[in-house]
């Protein structure tokens, strides 16, 4: 519909996915073992990871690390996922090889001045990514077998809830090294369209969106706060009625809006947009002077030298930051 371009897997078994996943350092035959395993033991192999975890909003952080499991979703996200991320469009950043948080904010710069900045969260995102998406991807999108399909589905989704739930609903997980990538390619259709809708609506306006993750950033010049107003509900509308047969929830309390002369509050993904540059968000820039004034302290020298080394850190950052103005 949109010229979506996605991987041509073509997945046909669990020996295939094997060869997949399988290099000099891995035979095939161990890959099988792996898959073999993880699918007999795959509730051994995660745990909830409860420092992580938002109970009270529903949001489970798991944790396979170290574990047949885990080794095995990264395999997955590094063989058959990482290597078809060029195929994404300009506008989709985070979990992708080459598009970080700041190349996504200095891409909403834009090439000219004035910007409006509406900004959008997706609610608990990964819980509504459904495990009938991802085989709908991986089936019908990457053209792999129904079997294969179904493999890669049962591995890389997870109950919804807290161990041990007897909810049967599966969806991604937060923590499993493929459900970024997962999360982008499933609804990349919607994605999509959306960018279709900016691009008509803010037309002449140098419209910009940047979909990182869960945020969504917009961004066009010298349109009002009552088009983005309008262009929200537009969205809200394609996530909610659309042909694809399910729904994606924004949720309203974290929408924002923010204008070019307020530069204080055109802050995006942690980084300030100004007018035609980048520099340190809130949070950074507090943290950044907060470890100077700790410096000048008289601390033991360990102390001071882990100090040192968190300020050197913050440095480090800032630099790159700065240097995608240029």
């Amino acid at each position: 519909m949109y010229n979506i371009r996605y991987p041509k897997i073509h997945i046909r078994s669990k020996n295939e996915l094997a060869k997949h996943i399988s290099h000099k350092k891995f035979s095939q035959v161990q890959a099988l073992n792996l898959i073999n395993d993880v699918l007999v033991n795959y509730n051994l192999y995660w745990k909830d990871n409860k420092k992580r975890s938002e109970p009270d909003k529903g949001k489970y952080v798991r944790n396979a690390k170290n574990t047949p499991l885990g080794i095995l979703i990264k395999k997955i996200d590094r063989r058959i996922l990482s290597p078809h991320d060029h195929l994404l469009p300009n506008f989709v950043f985070g979990g992708v090889t080459g598009r970080s948080h700041a190349k996504a904010a200095r891409f909403l710069l834009g090439k000219k001045r004035n910007r409006t900045l509406l900004k959008l969260d997706l609610k608990s995102y990964f819980e509504q990514v459904d495990s009938k998406l991802i085989l709908d991807f991986f089936q019908k999108k990457c053209q792999c077998s129904e079997i294969a399909s179904k493999i890669l589905s049962q591995i890389c989704c997870i109950p919804i809830g807290p161990k041990g739930t007897l909810l049967t609903k599966k969806t991604i997980a937060r923590g499993f090294a493929t459900s970024t990538r997962l999360s982008v390619w499933s609804n990349l259709h919607l994605f999509t369209k959306l960018n279709f809708l900016i691009q008509k609506r803010l037309k002449g306006y140098d419209p910009r969106l940047a979909i990182y993750i869960d945020d969504i950033e917009i961004t066009a010049s010298r349109v009002s706060k009552r088009q983005m107003d309008l262009l929200y509900e537009e969205i809200k509308k394609i996530f909610l009625f659309n042909n694809f047969g399910y729904q994606l929830i924004l949720n309203d309390q974290k929408k924002e809006t923010a204008y070019h002369y307020e530069s204080s509050k055109m802050e995006v993904l942690g980084i300030h947009l100004e007018r035609n540059r980048l520099t340190l968000g809130k949070k950074s820039y507090s943290k950044r002077l907060r470890l100077k004034e700790m410096l000048r302290e008289n601390l033991p020298k360990k102390e001071k030298q882990s100090l040192r080394n968190k300020y050197h850190g913050t440095s480090q950052y800032k630099k790159y930051v700065e240097n995608l103005n240029h």
